[in-house]
């Protein structure tokens, strides 16, 4: 078998999972069904066949820490340095990131297959995942751009269609493409027969990929073939020069060479907590539950809590999903409202809408506990040897209690360091900086005092990290 590579496309901010879900702390990122998170069993279903050096993130760099820090977790530093990240600050639809995917796998490989593949979706069969993939192979030698098609359910509004025509090797050549249908045509659909839903998942050799994509998109491959494929170090540079379109429109709906593997492998694309109470195992009454749960009189319902306890009583076919800061209560089959609720909240510019009350940094987190018109209080946690940007405010001034293991802070040309019960007060527009010089959590209160109390209030001079440019 010749080698095989993954694109794992985990840029999308959804929104239909909200409030778990939020603009900077994706579904992709979350556990939204168990223990890992979508991202994670994304690559644990793929590691088996995909080592880690053969692996491609293609992300927002909003993400890029906290990816890099999830594949550490599931499959260690050492290899998840292995693999290759893509940071996007601006996305261009999934063309043009599968299409660089597929440049940098034939710079490795001339001969090499990938598979591209979405972070935010939920496979329940891998074994006839990894089955799909295998029966894809003598499809993809012949020069053929696979998608795997998901045997229609029930007539749905939410998925594009797939219409199967001639065999081929045990797939089929793609007929058409259709978008997502009305409910009147999706019936039709359902009932014809040879319609698939369309699941995202391409699999291809990317040297076919590429000889298609400059057929049909040949601006844009001009651009994309300018990219530094060993990191990625100037997308924003190229992207600049991309206008977005989704691979679906730009190459496969276009090319002759599409083919559609059909596959029964528990997909869905998690794109509702109705999908998620589908998916679920129920109790005896129905219920599908997750967290600090107590229920009573209560059944065919999705509840999932926090760390607090949700206690509900005399429920049926409803949706609960509590979190530290926000709580969603909804009819089971309603949850397609979520986005309008999502929309009010980014038009109210609400803090609900962006990130959870606890935010995870490269050097660790910060749970904000209060704030009022002229203050901020935040618990900040620092892992050990880790540090926080060289620093300064032109709005607020802060002060800083230890509560928890060393610090070592920077503050204009002092360095010192604190102890658990010390603190330490830094003026306004004062360079400062906090770091963890021990090999234990430092924990501390910061307090914020100004008349700005935004996040964007920062002026970096150092970052460990690289963000300069990018807070």
């Amino acid at each position: 078998m010749k080698n095989l590579y993954a694109i794992i496309l985990a840029g999308g901010a959804g929104t239909r999972l909200w409030p778990i879900s939020r603009q900077l702390a994706p579904k992709q990122l979350s556990q939204i069904t168990g223990d890992l998170t979508l991202l994670q069993d994304t690559v644990r279903r793929l590691k088996s066949s995909v080592p880690c050096d053969r692996i491609l993130f293609v992300t927002s760099d909003n993400f890029i820490f906290e990816i890099k820090q999830q594949i550490s977790d599931l499959v260690g530093e050492n290899e998840a340095d292995k693999c290759t990240y893509a940071a996007e600050k601006t996305g261009r639809n999934t063309a043009p990131a599968i299409l660089a995917g597929a440049l940098w796998v034939l710079s490795r490989d001339p001969e090499g297959l990938a598979i591209a593949a979405p972070s935010d979706h939920l496979i329940l069969d891998v074994d006839t995942f990894s089955e799909a993939i295998d029966s894809s192979i003598e499809v993809a030698n012949k020069e053929y751009l696979v998608t795997y098609g998901i045997k229609p359910a029930r007539p749905d509004t939410g998925y594009g269609y797939i219409k199967a025509g001639k065999g081929i090797d045990g797939a089929f050549m793609v007929e058409s493409f259709e978008e997502k249908p009305t409910l009147e045509r999706a019936r039709t659909l359902f009932d014809d027969g040879n319609y698939y839903w369309n699941s995202g998942i391409f699999f291809f050799s990317a040297r076919t990929m590429v000889k298609e994509a400059r057929k049909y998109l040949p601006d844009m491959m001009a651009s994309l073939e300018k990219l530094d494929l060993e990191n990625f170090s100037n997308i924003d540079e190229v992207y600049s020069e991309i206008e977005p379109v989704s691979i679906d429109y730009g190459v496969m709906e276009r090319t002759d060479r599409a083919a559609v593997v059909p596959a029964t492998m528990g997909w869905s694309d998690v794109g509702s907590w109705d999908s998620i109470y589908d998916l679920g195992e129920k109790d005896s009454s129905g219920n599908v539950t997750r967290g600090n749960i107590i229920s009573i009189d209560t059944s065919d319902c999705l509840l999932i809590g926090s760390t607090r306890v949700t206690a509900v009583s005399g429920l049926k076919d409803v949706i609960v999903v509590d979190t530290e800061d926000a709580l969603l209560v909804c009819g089971r089959g309603e949850s397609q409202n979520v986005k309008k609720i999502v929309d009010i909240l980014r038009d109210e510019g609400r803090g609900e809408f962006i990130n959870h009350t606890t935010v995870k940094k490269p050097w660790g987190s910060f749970t904000v506990l209060a704030e009022g018109s002229n203050h901020k209080v935040k618990s900040i946690v620092v892992n050990p040897g880790e540090k926080l940007s060289l620093q300064l405010h032109h709005h607020r001034s802060e002060h800083w209690v230890v509560v928890k293991g060393l610090a070592k802070v920077t503050r204009g040309e002092e360095t010192y360091l604190l102890e658990s019960n010390e603190s330490t007060f830094i003026p306004l527009a004062t360079k400062h900086r906090i770091e963890n010089p021990g090999d234990s959590l430092l924990e501390i209160i910061e307090v914020w005092y100004g008349d700005n109390l935004s996040e964007d209030d920062i002026e970096r001079f150092d970052d460990i990290y690289g963000r300069i440019d990018n807070k």
